[in-house]
């Protein structure tokens, strides 16, 4: 005789697509972290300022560690990478895209100082976007 009990049909989607989901995040962190890495390593340590269009050098570091990386916690999938503006004011913009210095302007009688660009970041981004499919096939996999 042959018996046959029902089973119960689970469905798997929902928790797919939230794994799927978390894949793309985890894998955008990724990206945010290896974008920050490589414009970190653009920065020179010297004391005299680098030529314009080239990426900034740096004295105290301070700029580079001020690079900052992170993913919103709602919305579009998406990655945040660059100087916090908490940490170094308007200086990370003035050197990526050119435009006045306001931190010589904190000293009294002092005007702000005219910066050519030294793109750090745009470099950075161009040197890792390549990277987004790799990491994605790679957290896709671990599901």
């Amino acid at each position: 005789m042959i018996s046959f009990r029902p089973g119960r049909y689970v469905d798997e989607s929902a928790r797919l697509a939230k794994r799927v989901r978390k894949a793309g995040w985890d894998a955008l962190r990724r990206l945010g972290f290896l974008i920050r890495a490589q414009a970190q390593e653009e920065f020179v340590v010297d004391e005299k300022p680098s030529p314009p269009g080239e990426p900034p050098h740096t004295r105290q570091k301070r700029l580079p560690r001020s690079i900052l990386y992170g993913t919103p916690s709602e919305g579009l999938p998406s990655v945040i990478v660059g100087p916090a503006l908490h940490l170094t004011g308007m200086l990370g913009h003035a050197m990526e895209c050119g435009g006045q210095s306001l931190v010589s302007s904190a000293t009294p009688n002092r005007p702000p100082v005219e910066l050519a660009p030294r793109p750090f970041m745009a470099p950075a981004l161009a040197a890792e976007k390549g990277e987004l499919p790799g990491l994605l096939a790679e957290k896709l996999a671990n599901i």
